[in-house]
């Protein structure tokens, strides 16, 4: 699929995961728009973090669907992660890094 400029960045619709009986992401869906700074707000097990971690591939979604930059994230997987870049809050470098 082709990326286009006016397309979000993200794009997600319905997705649901759960980690057993426990329903974390219950039909979410989320779009960003491309060239935004977007952030997740949420008491401690919102789904945040599942949230980032199924458009970043590091975990699949028990329904639904999304794309990132334009490509499927359960057909191309590789090609969204060439588009992105992540990294977590408690970065390897943050005891370097001063004000």
């Amino acid at each position: 699929m082709a990326i286009t400029r006016s397309g979000p960045a993200i794009a997600a619709t319905g997705l649901r995961k759960s980690f057993g009986d426990h329903p974390v992401l219950d039909g979410l869906d989320l779009h960003v728009p491309r060239g935004t700074v977007f952030s997740l707000l949420g008491a401690n097990g919102a789904g945040k973090t599942t949230t980032v971690k199924i458009p970043s591939t590091l975990l699949s979604a028990d329904a639904g669907g999304a794309k990132v930059a334009g490509h499927d994230l359960a057909r191309e997987p590789d090609a969204v992660l060439a588009a992105i870049g992540v990294t977590g809050q408690f970065s390897a470098v943050d005891k370097l890094l001063t004000g």
